[in-house]
């Protein structure tokens, strides 16, 4: 396939691929390579801050101070129920306290629908003031027992 001896051979004759002597160098290919990686940085930068693992899963209202805790562990995407200024909310959606067990078993139910991706874990986050009072979150709490959720957590914030 190859009869040429080595010698007329473009690459063995240190015309290219980085071999000093003979050949000029291309400084067209260098400009357009240093773009190119400069491009991906920016890409990959972009795609880690956006599309990071754990996202927000909390949207906080101005105002709202979550509880401190000591130990606590990173949430993952379940059901929120927003306990705020005497208010809730499932997923931003304001509901009346009388329809909260209602909404839940709405939302179990329907769960493909609203997290496509994910399988029900029985698995909910109440998101509250620290200054909520407690027959409130006590409601809550036995709402979500009641509509079959068995993993109640608190969203918090770390000390």
């Amino acid at each position: 396939m190859f009869n040429r001896p080595l010698g007329q051979a473009g690459l063995a004759s240190g015309a290219g691929f980085g071999v000093k002597g003979k050949g000029k160098r291309n400084l067209a290919a260098t400009v357009m390579l240093t773009s190119l990686v400069d491009t991906f940085s920016v890409l990959v930068i972009y795609l880690l801050v956006n599309f990071s693992t754990t996202g927000e899963l909390l949207y906080m209202s101005e105002g709202m101070e979550l509880p401190a805790a000591a130990k606590a562990i990173e949430l993952e995407r379940n059901v929120v129920v927003k306990v705020e200024k005497d208010k809730l909310y499932i997923e931003e959606e304001e509901i009346p306290t009388t329809q909260l067990v209602k909404r839940l078993l709405d939302v179990k139910q329907n769960w493909e629908k609203y997290y496509p991706d994910t399988e029900f874990t029985g698995a909910m986050t109440i998101q509250a003031d620290r200054r909520q009072a407690y027959d409130l979150l006590s409601h809550v709490i036995q709402a979500g027992g009641h509509a079959g959720y068995s993993d109640i957590n608190f969203a918090v914030i770390r000390k």
